[in-house]
C-alpha cells in the first residue's frame, strides 16, 4: 500500500505546483512504473491511457457541454434572471434570493458550476452592487449557488461517475433532483437570515403578469432538463442520444425561436464546448493509468478487507467517505476527484451495503462543496475576480453558505430517501 501512498503524494505535489492535471496523473503513474514495476513494458502504460477512453458513453460529455454552451451563447441567462427576479425580488434581500433561484433554474441547462457562475455572476454581481449589497457578499452568493449546477440534471459529474462505477446515469440524474432542490432551499434560507440581519433592500412586487411574461420568455429553455430526464427515464434513447438531442434542441431554440445568437457566437460556443470536453477527456484518459495502478496493487481488495474487519455500518462508512471527499475537495477539482477516487471507492462501498446511486450523489455533492472551499475553491477565485474584491473577503462571506451545504451533505448521507426516494417513486 505504501506505493499507492507515494504515487498519490507525487500526483498531489505536481498539482500543487500547477502542473496540468492529466500530466500530474500521468507523471505519478510513470513514477510508479519506474519505482515498483521496472520490468514493465512501456506500451502497457500507454495502453492504460487508451483504455481510459474505451467507452462509447464518453461521447455524451461533449454533447451536454454543447447543449449548455449553445444556450449560454444567447440571452438565456438574462431571460432566466428576469424570471428569478420576478419571483423573489420583492422579498427583503430579493436580489440575493434571485441569484440563488436563477442558479437552480440555470443548473438544468448548463450542467456546469463554472458556466453557471460565469453567466449568472456577470449579470447579478453588478446588479447586487448597484442595489447596495457588499461586492464580496454578491460574489459569495454567486459562488455558493453555482454549485447547484453539479447536482441538477443534466450533470456532467453525474455522467462521469456513471462511467467509472456500476451506477446507471438515469438513476443518478433522478437522484440529483431532490438534493439539488434542497441545495437551493438551504442557500435561500441562509440568504433570508442574512438579509434580515443586515437589512438588505427589497423591490416592489410587480404582479403575476410580470412572472407570466418572464416565464413565457424562458419556458423553452426550462423544458430542456425535463426532456433529458423524461427521455432517459422513459427509455426513449441512450444517454449519448439524449445528449445529442439536447444539443440539437438547444440550437433550434436559440437559432430558430429566440434568434438571439449569431452564427459566429454559435461557433465560438461550440469551440468552447469542445475545449471543455477535451480538458475532461484527457484527464479521463490519464486516469486509466491510475486505475491500472490500483488494480495492480489490489487496492480495492485491501480496502474491502479493512472495512470488513472494522465492521462499519453503511452510514458510518458513507460518513467517512463524505468527510474524506470534503478534505480532498479542498485541493482537487470535482472532475479529478471523481475520476481518481470513484473507481477505487465504489466497489468497496457497494460490498459494504451502500447503494451506488446514493454514493454517487454524495460524491457529486461533496465535490461541489469543494468548489467553494479554500484553498483551491475555483468558484471563489472566479467570483472574486468578477466582483473585483480580495479572495479573503469572499471566503468570509461564503462561510455561512458553506456551513449550510455541509449540513445538507450530512442529511444526504444519513437519509437515503433524499437521493433514492424519487427514483423509487418513478419505479427505477
Amino acid at each position: 500500500m505504501i506505493e499507492v501512498g507515494v504515487t498519490v503524494a507525487i500526483m498531489l505535489a505536481l498539482m500543487v505546483l500547477r502542473v496540468p492535471v492529466f500530466l500530474a496523473i500521468g507523471g505519478a503513474a510513470g513514477a510508479f512504473a519506474l519505482l515498483w514495476a521496472p520490468i514493465l513494458r512501456g506500451d502497457v502504460l500507454a495502453q492504460s491511457f487508451l483504455r481510459g477512453l474505451d467507452n462509447q458513453a464518453f461521447a455524451a460529455i461533449p454533447y451536454f457541454f454543447a447543449a449548455g454552451a449553445i444556450m449560454n451563447a444567447g440571452g438565456m441567462s438574462a431571460r432566466l434572471l428576469r424570471l428569478a427576479r420576478a419571483l423573489v425580488a420583492h422579498v427583503r434581500g430579493g436580489l440575493a434570493h434571485a441569484n440563488v433561484t436563477a442558479s437552480v433554474v440555470f443548473a438544468g441547462i448548463s450542467g456546469s458550476a463554472v458556466a453557471d457562475a460565469a453567466a449568472v455572476g456577470s449579470v447579478m454581481i453588478p446588479a447586487m452592487e448597484r442595489d447596495g449589497y457588499p461586492p464580496a457578499y454578491a460574489a459569495a452568493v454567486t459562488a455558493a449557488s453555482a454549485t447547484i449546477g453539479l447536482m441538477i440534471p443534466p450533470s456532467i459529474p453525474m455522467v462521469i461517475f456513471a462511467l467509472f462505477t456500476p451506477a446507471d446515469v438515469t438513476d443518478l440524474f433522478v437522484a440529483g433532483i431532490v438534493p439539488g432542490l434542497m441545495m437551493g432551499a438551504v442557500l435561500l434560507a441562509a440568504s433570508v437570515v442574512l438579509a434580515r440581519r443586515r437589512g438588505y433592500a427589497s423591490h416592489p412586487w410587480l404582479g403575476w403578469g410580470r412572472v407570466w411574461g418572464a416565464l413565457k420568455g424562458s419556458i423553452l429553455a426550462l423544458l430542456m432538463p425535463v426532456f433529458v430526464v423524461a427521455g432517459l427515464v422513459g427509455g426513449v434513447a441512450t444517454v449519448n442520444e439524449i445528449g445529442a438531442l439536447a444539443a440539437i434542441y438547444a440550437a433550434v431554440v436559440t437559432l430558430g425561436v429566440y434568434r438571439d445568437v449569431t452564427a459566429r457566437q454559435l461557433l465560438v460556443a461550440l469551440a468552447d464546448a469542445a475545449a471543455d470536453s477535451a480538458k475532461i477527456l484527457i484527464v479521463i484518459a490519464a486516469s486509466g493509468a491510475f486505475v491500472w495502478i490500483a488494480a495492480r496493487v489490489g487496492l480495492a481488495r485491501e480496502m474491502a478487507a479493512v472495512v470488513s474487519e472494522a465492521q462499519l455500518s453503511p452510514v458510518v462508512l458513507l460518513t467517512i467517505i463524505a468527510v474524506t471527499l470534503l478534505v480532498l475537495g479542498t485541493v482537487l477539482e470535482p472532475v479529478t476527484l471523481l475520476i481518481v477516487v470513484a473507481p477505487v471507492i465504489a466497489p468497496v462501498a457497494v460490498l459494504a451495503g451502500i447503494d451506488v446511486v446514493q454514493l454517487g450523489a454524495v460524491f457529486v455533492l461533496a465535490s461541489a462543496i469543494g468548489l467553494v472551499t479554500p484553498p483551491v475553491g475555483i468558484l471563489l477565485f472566479m467570483t472574486a475576480a468578477q466582483a473585483g474584491v480580495p479572495l479573503l473577503a469572499v471566503v468570509r462571506e461564503v462561510a455561512v453558505f458553506l456551513a449550510a451545504l455541509v449540513l445538507l451533505l450530512a442529511v444526504v448521507v444519513a437519509w437515503p430517501g433524499a437521493t433514492l426516494g424519487l427514483g423509487r417513486l418513478l419505479g427505477l
